[in-house]
């Protein structure tokens, strides 16, 4: 366990007696019950809420106090929720998401556990700390014939089992039975995803009435960029903005000493009806500092997730278990992209080592001979010389590799060494063909003939390649989307696919929807009822069913079916 554990010996309860007596008249009219400990010669008073350490910030602070007769060893009692998306997918119900054709980007989706909330859990483990996790969706449907469609189906169908309200319904009942079971002190939780935010919020409402004593803690790429609003919700007590790895522990070490959150970086809390938030976190050295998130393999159930999907035949690539993210960032600045604000512009790795390592225990355990491992950095190949080194240690291992990066960071040589090493399908994000748009509007500082460029060089080496791009960008008629078309057509490039342009607070063309456009069109904006993302209305599509129509008709121009649109 991690040093500053509970315990009742003396000399703490004498620490904490000349506190509770100066405050504990102020005490008596906020809580609702007393606990007295006694330990020798020493007694407590332990209120059922917070004590306040000071008056006055920086040093105010979350003090929780404790039966220590439950504690039968004096250790904090966490649990960590994940799977919050997916039951999100489960009980908002996006359009597509539960269309029998995109069955496998669902399913994938529902055994997905939240990977932050993974990463955060594994260091904590590293830290000594003791947790349990519920997951929500794989800890009560295990089955694969649970996940899918009758045969004969087309359309959209509540075929599946897990469609249905009962599926959720279990889910929750599951939720709240460990809850109540576990009695935590600490719960966290991942508010990440945009695409079902509200829902995030609501479910923390409905986790705090089931569990009031215990503490709250959120963290994730929504709760980073939207702290004031969760805090105001009055559910959440802690917000973790930012890389959370090493704040999470600290404020689990100072939820057992009673040391001010104040001190913490990187966090916004709520005391009484005052939000604090303490200075940012600017990311800084190797990522080597942190265990691989398989190391909570087990307590998140990766083997089942990964049963499960290959009864039902899904593609081997974007699974919990056969992909890892070898570094943190991006060193551009894309308009429409959450990177630049979130890692400060940054980019932060693991070493070649590091990632061999992890590369060989996904293999060992989580593989049963050859198949396909995805690299999810958001630019693989930014760093040649580390590069280098990876695909040197990775060449002779049985897996075909799967990667995603930048049409500059892809010259010829470098391409022939992810050939060489097994790549077999690069992702690259063109986003548009029209050149003023793409340096302009996008911010991405290169031209559409690099591009162009880049996907012929990966296809020459015979290495697959898909495309992206953006239908609805600030400026681009639907003559220059049509143009692009033409030209993929054209060029017989590989793959390609389009989706609708989406913006989300944190990025600078949310700052220009915002600035463009009515409450009341925001609200109609909304990818979903419970979404923090909007589709990017403007004079080009001034509704997202124009936007929507206009992406699907480009995709089935390219005779590509359009595939869900990864959250963000």
């Amino acid at each position: 366990m991690s040093s500053g554990s509970y315990s009742v010996q003396a000399t703490l309860l004498q620490h904490l007696i000349p506190v509770l007596e100066k405050f504990v008249k102020r005490l008596k009219s906020r809580v609702e019950r007393f606990i007295f400990i006694t330990n020798g010669n020493y007694e407590a008073v332990l209120a059922g809420g917070y004590l306040w350490w000071s008056d006055k910030p920086p040093m105010r602070g979350l003090f929780p106090l404790v039966d220590f007769r439950r504690r039968q060893g004096g250790f904090l009692k966490v649990l960590v929720v994940s799977d919050v998306h997916a039951l999100g997918l489960m009980e908002v119900r996006p359009e597509l998401a539960f269309n029998t054709e995109y069955s496998d980007y669902r399913n994938r989706s529902l055994l997905s556990p939240d990977y932050g909330i993974m990463y955060i859990a594994a260091n904590l483990k590293a830290s000594g700390y003791e947790f349990e996790v519920v997951n929500l969706v794989a800890d009560v449907h295990g089955r694969a014939g649970e996940y899918q469609e009758p045969e004969g189906v087309n359309g959209l169908s509540t075929g599946s089992p897990v469609s249905k309200p009962e599926a959720v319904k279990s889910s929750r009942e599951n939720l709240f039975k460990t809850i109540g079971a576990f009695n935590p002190d600490v719960i966290l939780m991942s508010i990440s995803m945009y695409s079902f935010a509200l829902y995030f919020r609501k479910l923390a409402g409905d986790i705090k009435t089931r569990s009031p004593g215990s503490i709250l803690v959120a963290g994730g790429i929504y709760a980073t960029f939207h702290p004031v609003e969760i805090l105001e919700d009055g559910f959440v007590d802690v917000v973790v903005r930012g890389e959370g790895e090493k704040a999470a522990v600290a404020v689990l070490n100072s939820i057992e000493s009673g040391k001010p959150l104040g001190e913490i970086q990187g966090i916004s809390y709520r005391l009484e009806e005052s939000l604090y938030h303490t200075p940012d976190v600017i990311p800084a050295g190797g990522l080597d500092i942190y265990p691989q998130l398989y190391e909570v393999a087990a307590e998140f159930k990766v083997k089942e997730r990964i049963r499960i999907l290959s009864a039902l035949e899904a593609d081997d690539d974007y699974l919990a278990g056969r992909g890892f993210l070898t570094s943190r960032g991006c060193p551009e600045a894309c308009t429409f992209c959450l990177d630049p604000s979130l890692n400060k512009g940054k980019v932060r790795f693991h070493s070649p080592g590091f990632v061999k390592r992890a590369v060989d225990y996904c293999v060992s355990n989580f593989f049963n001979g050859p198949g396909t491992f995805f690299f999810g950095d958001a630019a693989f190949t930014a760093n040649r010389k580390r590069l280098f080194r990876i695909l040197d240690l990775i060449s002779e291992m049985p897996l075909e590799f799967n990667i995603q990066t930048r049409a500059d960071y892809l010259s010829e040589d470098v391409v022939q060494r992810l050939a060489g090493a097994g790549v077999k399908a690069v992702a690259i994000g063109a986003e548009s063909f029209n050149n003023r748009i793409l340096r302009e509007v996008a911010g991405k500082r290169l031209d559409a003939e690099t591009v162009i460029e880049a996907a012929r060089t990966v296809k020459d080496n015979g290495i697959n390649t898909l495309l992206t791009f953006i239908v609805g960008f600030p400026g681009e008629s639907r003559a220059s989307i049509e143009r692009t078309v033409d030209l993929l057509d054209k060029l017989k490039l590989g793959t390609a696919t389009f989706f609708p342009l989406v913006v989300f607070r944190g990025t600078p063309l949310f700052d220009l929807f915002m600035a463009g456009t009515s409450e009341n069109d925001r609200k109609k904006a909304r990818m979903n009822p419970f979404s923090e993302e909007f589709y990017f209305t403007s004079d080009e599509f001034p509704t997202p069913g124009e936007l929507i129509s206009f992406t699907r008709e480009v995709n089935e121009a390219i005779t590509i079916i359009p595939q869900l649109r990864p959250t963000s």
